[in-house]
């Protein structure tokens, strides 16, 4: 489990790319399966962009670090 620290250790931009993905992150503890639901949620976001305009890399890019967070707190 995810304690409080977690989602106050996290930057306002951090926090910013996460709800434009569409996930509200709240003051609590999340358990894996949550961690894991909001790191599919921001691949299906982060896949829903166009290749054309290399969004889909520059968005991997702003999230990578959001998803090893996850990963890690997953271990």
């Amino acid at each position: 489990m995810i304690n409080n620290e977690f989602i106050r250790s996290m930057y306002k931009k951090e926090i910013e790319l996460i709800k434009n993905a569409g996930i509200e992150a709240e003051n609590k503890n999340y358990n894996a399966d949550e961690l894991k639901l909001f790191e599919s949620k921001i691949e299906s976001y982060i896949m829903s962009h166009s290749t054309k305009n290399g969004e889909i890399d520059k968005l991997s890019n702003k999230y990578r670090s959001i998803i090893r967070t996850f990963d890690m707190e997953n271990c």
